[in-house]
């Protein structure tokens, strides 16, 4: 894969040096090969499949474009010292200078000084140094100066390597080894791009400073001379200063040391204004002393008496200053306490651990900020709150620095806040209490109000009731046999209050068909003493029509248990019922078509299946070639189609039949009583004859045929999803083994259906993965006798599959719609592999990359193909598309717009396996082809002397009559080359020339002076 990578890189190089200065491409330049290993950031490595780092650019920056072209190749950092040393490259980018290698390269000037440091996890606590290292589990960079370090500075023979850095840092993160020794930049480059910071930790660092320079090989002296001119220009330039600090984010030598020079001209200015001046001011001197000598004393004094807190320690821990509150509180002199580290003073780790903590911290450069401890006083008086900070400040004497923890006492403000807190509970408290007590009373006040308002509201409740319902009041009398029904009621049915409505015309008012269980639900509720009531029915309104209501109930019985009085409303409930059944045909059934839908299906199915001794078969259909008719004449017209295939179908069931529409164009139809499968394929045999007849859409003739599962209920499955899937099985093995076909479902089918979606599944991770690679099979002018072009050819080896033929998995990419992806990549290989032969000097040749009518059917296909070509630099004139007969025939009229565009840029367009496709001449002249590729079943028997023979010389003529070019494919034998060769083609291929090969086979093919034997 790098070697891939670094190929790639190369090209891009050599192509955009040539597209960005031209001038110069054709000008003398002196080539240089560049190589170096890839896996070392932030001098170099992968980023996103291509090469970056600080050691690739600033090679870019020294080498001028004008004098130098720049190869550049990757590889082991072994084999990369091996070439430099073999003089197989002239340099080698950025390495450690050593002495032992001076004898067999050369170096340049040193562009850095790097060092090597020692790294550990976080909380490894052990304390590390040079004596110790080699009790640890140590890892080095293989190969690396960093090695040989540790084995001839340090004496350790035993550690691990690694063969990049990254795989020793997580190694180290990780836990399997305790130490990392490497390089310092490296290491923290990558702390930082990995985001590692907080699990690594340098704890040993600045160790045997090394410099980086070029390594050059040992006989280029003229290189070494102009690398050092260049790298004297470069690093005075700001462009070597930023690209420096992108990669190492901080200054280089180079910068520092010019900014010391600065600094030391400076210094010498200044020192010569101090000699000027020093006469002047050894008076004020003097003066200052004195008034130092004041503040000195007051400091002490403040320091002495104020409540404040100072501590003051080394870097290495020991105490340099301890005032007198400080010594009051923790109970150590600054005498006892002078000059020893603080973590060994007694008492101090049992008594105050958090002052420990926070100088351990300040050590390490984490500084406190009003952090609130409370400490134990030593007099045995109680506690005291203090608000501490730590800093860090310059030693008086330019030492290292002093780490101070200064403490505030705030036990008064502490003790404040204390009393400010229980006040404000108090408080609230008492605010509670008092809003519980208000809001009581404004319960009580309301429910007062609510009392009031109830006992008005009581005596016309009934009234307003019956009065502004929607629905009819009723009430029947069962003793006296009386009714009563609001005006609601009467105007509900249409009728006027006028009106008798007794209990025998209200029996005569409800639909018969709803008549008994009315009755059954008023006996039921008699009879089992329930007071409620609810039941739905139909009631004839005045004008004869029935409408939908609910009555709701309640009976009352006497203390004997018997029936006194029912009281209740009704409901008019029509329109909802009406919506209902809306509802109920939208969920069961297909609005276009008018069909039972799979819903209604899976239900028909389970009913069927619970009734046993019961046979039936299913067909599943799916038309053929739908979607062409959807992308060619619109959705309008499919819609059309689809409602005349289910008119159709529906005319080939008969009445105890069921045709339902499962979605989109599957279509099932379940007959009852099919106990053979000799029986259903007679059946699926008159389904196809009827779609032999052609669908006339929009004034336009379609002639759509079917594929035809079927699958038997109980042979082939009990449950309706099973047997549903074993149909769709089938039908799927309809459709593979050709058009307008029918099936019955095997057990042989679900091992094909899983090999398929298998093959799927591994097939998206080869496009994900790059699993795919082309194949390139010459073609061979027969009048010069030489190479004149390539066909590319898609392969597949996968890690699970083995060797898979694109006879299988090409078909398996156009049904999943992957083909789309892997077209364009093939599209741009090949594309990218013709341009190759150009720059390389091969020749220009004709690349051949098949189409499918997939990649056809897309609005941006043409303007796709012409982003390649750009991309990759081919000329239109150098690339041929070929597409098959059948193919274009499926939609004529769309491929031919597009593929017209394409022609008119210069491209080629084939029609590959011409002579099966069965298209009429008058097609073949509306076709913006330039090249007819004759089928190899018309070469292959030559031999017989039979019929193909006369057919392959008719295409021959056809093409030539047309004034296009004419290949002949799958050329195997002398003999079949010597009739082709009569026939007058023009361009011969097949395995008499070569097998379709690999690219660097393919180069060796254009590169050699392969001629026929005729």
């Amino acid at each position: 894969m790098k070697q891939l990578v670094s190929s790639v890189f190369l090209l891009m190089s050599v192509v955009t040096s040539f597209l960005l200065n031209p001038e110069s491409a054709n000008a003398s330049r002196e080539n240089i090969l560049y190589q170096s290993e890839l896996d070392y950031p932030p001098f170099k490595y992968d980023q996103n499949g291509y090469p970056a780092g600080f050691d690739l650019d600033l090679t870019r920056l020294l080498f001028e474009e004008d004098k130098y072209s720049i190869y550049y190749s990757f590889d082991a950092w072994e084999k990369v010292y091996a070439k430099l040393n073999n003089k197989e490259v002239d340099t080698v980018g950025l390495m450690a200078v050593l002495d032992e290698r001076k004898g067999e390269v050369s170096y340049s000037k040193p562009i850095m000084k790097t060092t090597t440091g020692i790294f550990a996890r976080t909380h490894f606590e052990e304390e590390v140094t040079l004596n110790t290292l080699s009790s640890y589990r140590i890892g080095v960079g293989a190969g690396q100066y960093t090695e040989q370090q540790l084995k001839s500075e340090l004496g350790i023979t035993d550690y691990s390597t690694f063969l990049t850095v990254q795989e020793g840092m997580h190694a180290l993160r990780e836990g399997k080894i305790d130490l990392l020794f490497e390089n310092q930049h490296v290491v923290n480059y990558l702390m930082i791009r990995e985001a590692m910071s907080d699990e690594i930790r340098m704890v040993l660092g600045g160790l045997y400073p090394v410099d980086f320079a070029y390594g050059i090989r040992k006989d280029s002296p003229e290189l070494v001379s102009y690398l050092n001119s260049r790298i004297t220009q470069v690093q005075g330039d700001p462009l070597f200063e930023e690209l420096y600090q992108r990669y190492f984010f901080t200054h280089s030598d180079h910068y520092n040391e010019k900014i010391r020079n600065r600094y030391i001209t400076a210094a010498v200015l200044i020192v010569i204004s101090a000699i000027v001046g020093s006469i002047l001011i050894r008076l004020y001197i003097n003066r200052l002393r004195r008034t130092l000598q004041g503040e000195r004393e007051f400091s002490n004094d403040v320091l002495k008496h104020a409540n404040l807190f100072i501590w003051a320690v080394k870097a290495d821990g020991r105490t340099v200053r301890l005032n007198q509150y400080a010594e009051r509180l923790i109970g150590i002199t600054e005498e006892q306490a002078e000059d020893r580290p603080y973590d060994e003073l007694e008492g101090m780790c049992d008594n105050y651990p958090e002052l420990l903590q926070m100088l351990d911290e300040a050590l390490n450069m984490q500084f406190a900020v009003d952090r609130e401890v409370i400490l134990k006083r030593s007099e045995g008086e109680g506690t005291i709150a203090l608000l501490f900070r730590t800093t860090s400040i310059q030693g008086l004497e330019g030492d290292l620095d002093v780490f101070v923890l200064a403490g505030m006492d705030i036990q008064e403000r502490k003790e404040s806040e204390i009393k400010l807190q229980n006040s404000y509970q108090e408080l609230e408290a008492t605010y509670e209490e008092l809003t519980a007590a208000q809001e009581e009373l404004a319960d009580n006040y309301k429910k007062l109000l609510d009392n009031q308002e109830l006992l008005a509201r009581n005596e016309e409740r009934y009234r307003l009731v019956t009065e502004a319902s929607n629905g009819g009041i009723w009430e029947i009398d069962l003793i006296h046999n009386k009714n009563y029904y609001s005006p609601r009621w009467f105007q509900l049915l249409g009728y006027e209050e006028e009106d008798q409505v007794n209990r025998d015309m209200l029996s005569d008012l409800i639909h018969p068909d709803d008549a008994v269980v009315y009755a059954r639900e008023i006996g039921k509720a008699c009879a089992e003493l329930r007071s409620l009531l609810e039941c739905e029915f139909r009631l004839r309104m005045k004008h004869g029509e029935y409408h939908w209501f609910l009555a709701r109930g309640k009976i009352v019985f006497d203390t004997n248990g018997e029936p006194q009085r029912m009281t209740g409303s009704i409901i008019d409930i029509h329109e909802l019922k009406l919506s209902q059944d809306r509802l109920h045909y939208m969920a069961y059934y297909d609005e276009l078509s008018g069909l039972p839908n799979r819903h209604y299906f899976m239900r028909e199915l389970e009913n069927f299946s619970e009734t046993p001794d019961r046979h039936a078969a299913l067909f599943f259909i799916d038309t053929d070639n739908f979607k062409y008719v959807n992308d060619t004449l619109g959705h309008k017209a499919g819609d059309l189609l689809l409602a005349a295939t289910s008119k159709r179908l529906s005319e080939a069931i008969g009445s105890g039949d069921m045709l339902f529409r499962l979605g989109g164009d599957e279509f099932v139809i379940m007959l009852e009583g099919i106990r053979e499968a000799a029986q259903a394929e007679r059946y699926a045999e008159k389904l196809i004859e009827m779609f032999k007849e052609p669908f006339y859409i929009q004034g336009s003739e379609l002639y759509i045929s079917v594929s035809i599962g079927i699958s038997l209920y109980p042979q082939n499955g009990t449950d309706p999803e099973e047997l549903l899937k074993n149909a769709d099985m089938a039908m799927y093995a309809a459709k593979e083994a050709g058009k307008g076909k029918y099936m019955v479902f095997t057990p042989a089918f679900q091992h094909a259906f899983y090999e398929r979606v298998q093959l799927e599944k591994y097939l998206r991770q080869a496009v994900q993965n790059g699993e795919l690679l082309l194949h390139y099979q010459p073609q061979v002018d027969l009048n010069s006798e030489r190479i004149s072009g390539f066909e590319a050819l898609v392969r597949w080896n996968s890690p699970e599959l083995g060797f898979v033929s694109p006879l299988n998995f090409i078909k398996v990419a156009e049904d999943s719609r992957l083909i789309i992806p892997i077209g364009a990549w093939v599209l741009k290989e090949a594309c990218r592999f013709g341009k190759r032969l150009q720059d390389e000097g091969y020749g220009d040749f004709l690349i051949g990359v098949n189409i499918s009518v997939i990649q056809l059917l897309q609005d941006d296909f043409a303007d796709h193909v012409q982003e390649v070509l750009r991309e990759t630099g081919l000329k239109p004139q150098y690339l041929e598309l070929e597409i098959t007969e059948s193919t274009i025939m499926e939609s004529f009229d769309e491929m031919v717009a597009s593929l017209t565009v394409l022609r008119d840029l210069g491209i080629s367009i084939a029609l590959d396996d011409f002579g099966t496709g069965y298209s009429s001449l008058g097609y073949l002249k509306q076709m913006p082809i330039t090249t007819l590729k004759i089928d190899k079943s018309f070469i292959e028997q030559v031999p017989d002397e039979g019929d193909s023979r006369s057919l392959a010389r008719a295409i021959v003529l056809i093409g030539r009559k047309m004034g296009l070019k004419v290949v002949a494919e799958g050329v195997e034998t002398q003999r079949q080359l010597q009739y082709i060769k009569r026939s007058r083609c023009d361009v011969i291929q097949g395995y008499l020339i070569s097998r379709p090969v690999p690219e660097q086979d393919a180069l060796a093919l254009a590169g050699s002076s392969l001629r026929l034997d005729i």
